[in-house]
């Protein structure tokens, strides 16, 4: 069942400049989506209309079934967490213990609970030994980490993560990544929006591409990477690592396998002929 609904929305930020029109995607629980797209052309806009920051001009946008025209941007939250691209938006407080139990304000739970909630979210991240830490004064990849914490503390059943490995470097990026990946284990709709196309590869299943304010191309992963003219008719260009995969289907690697481990077998196969 879907459990975010965009049915044909219309947007524009200037009149007789519309972005949206008719636009209409479908998200499921359990499902780990990546929205693709070049550069300014809406993606980062998709995803605030779905978390209630923009409200379309017509059209409808349904969250487990239920419209969210009159609810707050707090309330969406509690359903659809929103991790943004500079975590510095996203901390307030002095302490890391106290960025976390900001995020439960809103909820009615006792002390213990509250307690209880925060632990559990320092452990499922590390970083109990940052506690007491002035989030500021931490790495970038160490702040993406607090802030997609203070989102999953509050435990929505989906999250959106906008550009989660813009400027940081590749140890703070498979960082990310890794909890990512414990993310995909609760079952959990996973939103991202990404320019590394190569860690899209492990984090996602489904590709959602975006042209001219419509959808291009909605499907699975492993289908969208089997034929390269996708990019490319949405205007991005193969990876490195894309590219050798295509050279390597012309020499009989099977056209759906995208996974490193499926590369290495068929090179292991290739070198024992």
């Amino acid at each position: 069942m879907n459990y975010i609904t965009v049915d044909r929305v219309v947007f524009s930020y200037r009149r007789n400049e519309t972005l949206f029109d008719g636009l209409s995607v479908a998200f499921s629980l359990g499902e780990q989506v990546a929205i693709i797209v070049r550069n300014g052309s809406g993606k980062t806009t998709l995803v605030k209309l779905i978390a209630g920051m923009l409200r379309p001009q017509r059209g409808r946008i349904l969250i487990n079934n239920e419209t969210i025209t009159r609810k707050s941007i707090a309330e969406i939250a509690t359903q659809v967490g929103f991790v943004f691209q500079n975590p510095n938006f996203m901390l307030f407080t002095n302490s890391v213990e106290k960025e976390l139990a900001l995020s439960l304000q809103h909820f009615k739970l006792s002390k213990q609970e509250v307690k209880e909630r925060i632990d559990e979210t320092l452990a499922f991240f590390d970083l109990t030994n940052y506690r007491l830490t002035n989030p500021r004064t931490l790495s970038r990849g160490e702040k993406q980490k607090v802030a997609l914490a203070t989102v999953l503390i509050q435990d929505p059943k989906a999250i959106i993560l906008d550009e989660p490995f813009s400027g940081i470097d590749m140890s703070q990026k498979l960082m990310i990544l890794q909890y990512i990946q414990k993310l995909k284990q609760q079952d959990k709709l996973i939103i991202l929006i990404t320019h590394s196309l190569d860690l899209l590869l492990t984090a996602c299943t489904k590709i959602v591409a975006l042209q001219n304010g419509q959808i291009a191309y909605d499907l699975p992963l492993k289908e969208f990477f089997a034929d390269l003219t996708h990019l490319l008719k949405i205007g991005l260009e193969p990876t490195d690592y894309l590219s050798f995969i295509a050279f390597l289907r012309k020499k009989g690697l099977q056209k759906d396998a995208i996974e490193k481990e499926e590369i290495i077998a068929f090179l292991l196969e290739c070198a024992l002929k």
